[in-house]
């Protein structure tokens, strides 16, 4: 932890020299910075919502447009992936013999107004220049961000981790709060759900074995639309902007696998009158309480569910590990395959970036996609 901080610290220009001395892997390299950002407005969100104290939080201001900048400082110290490109043809190598095979900034959604980059995602492929019979078993990733910041490039490393176990990966953008506010995060996850499904061919990818994968934000994001695919018409338009005919719905592909950490899991207990959450859904909870109980996972729980794996540190004060007990409970009871991994000691940020947390997240979608 206290390696973490130094080089988080560290001006960029000497950060870059001592990140292998203090043995800091690539994926910590890579979200440290953007981690510290999602983790202060994280922490403010957390004393006065998650907590559950009532206090009265000012909604947040307009995400500064600075991931981009922010990005290309990070790059210039990483080892390079390789080059960000619009349209990459299907098969063409981009990288290195033994790097995995990236197609960045492919768009799964429309542009919307100048959100340009909130309808992007980068494909990592492994490395092999066959796909297996089948396909690549195929894992989208939603990077957190309280919902209101972030992006897809704080979770590359965890891209890479699955990529080099012989996983494809869509890691997304998606569109953030307070601008847009609640549902359509959820229905960018299904974008990216249909692009996958439309793209299969073309980059080999077997959605018979596709999983979600998300942190905190990501991991509420991810959890619900998993939950909700077997649940009626009605419920899942409450979840959706998106119109009861719109083609999109039969496009959508199921979903065979979850993994999430720190995921926010129940809105419902909310203070009333708490205006914490007001910038993502709309209102207090007593102003929009169908939208707090439908933006809520554990609502959504039965036992034609995919299986469900939680990850969470016991020392996380931003979302309380009691997030994923609960779930976990109720899911059991329920009749739902779900495991929670603890890992000791640690807070939210620091579970994001602990090898521990993509280990539980590898072996579970090892175990449940059927990777030897």
């Amino acid at each position: 932890m206290y390696h973490a901080i130094i080089f988080l610290l560290t001006p960029p220009q000497v950060a870059r020299h001592i990140a292998y001395p203090l043995r800091l892997t690539r994926p910590t390299r890579s979200v440290l910075r953007t981690g510290l950002r999602s983790g202060i407005g994280l922490a403010l969100l957390g004393i006065s919502v998650f907590c559950g104290d009532g206090s009265q939080a000012a909604p947040p201001s307009e995400p500064r447009k600075t991931q981009a900048v922010e990005a290309q400082a990070v790059e210039a110290q990483e080892p390079k992936l390789p080059p960000k490109t619009e349209a990459a043809p299907p098969g063409e190598d981009l990288a290195a013999s033994q790097q995995p095979r990236v197609f960045a900034n492919q768009r799964y959604r429309p542009r919307d107004d100048d959100d340009d980059d909130k309808g992007l995602c980068d494909l990592m492929l492994p490395a092999a220049e066959q796909a297996p019979e089948g396909g690549f078993p195929t894992v989208i990733i939603v990077h957190g961000g309280a919902w209101m910041s972030g992006d897809k490039w704080a979770t590359q490393g965890y891209a890479r981790v699955l990529a080099d176990r012989g996983y494809a990966t869509i890691n997304i953008n998606y569109r953030l709060a307070p601008r847009h506010k609640f549902p359509s995060q959820v229905d960018d996850v299904r974008e990216a759900l249909v692009w996958a499904c439309e793209n299969a061919n073309r980059f080999s990818l077997d959605l018979r074995r596709l999983g979600l994968f998300g942190y905190s934000a990501g991991g509420h994001l991810s959890l619900l639309v998993s939950l909700i695919g077997d649940e009626s018409i009605e419920t899942k338009l409450a979840t959706s902007d998106w119109p009861h005919d719109d083609h999109r719905w039969r496009k959508l592909p199921a979903i065979h696998a979850v993994c999430v950490g720190g995921p926010p899991c129940d809105f419902r207990n909310l203070p009333p009158q708490n205006t914490g959450l007001a910038y993502f859904l709309g209102g207090s909870r007593s102003e929009k309480q169908r939208v707090y109980e439908a933006a809520s996972p554990i609502v959504h729980i039965s036992a034609a569910d995919p299986p469900v794996h939680l990850i969470h540190g016991d020392q996380d004060s931003i979302v309380p590990i009691q997030n994923s007990l609960r779930f976990r409970d109720k899911a059991k009871a329920a009749g739902l395959v779900c495991e929670l991994t603890t890992i000791a000691g640690q807070g939210h940020l620091m579970t994001f970036l602990n090898p521990q947390t993509s280990n539980a997240m590898v072996e579970f979608f090892d175990q449940n996609l059927a990777i030897p």
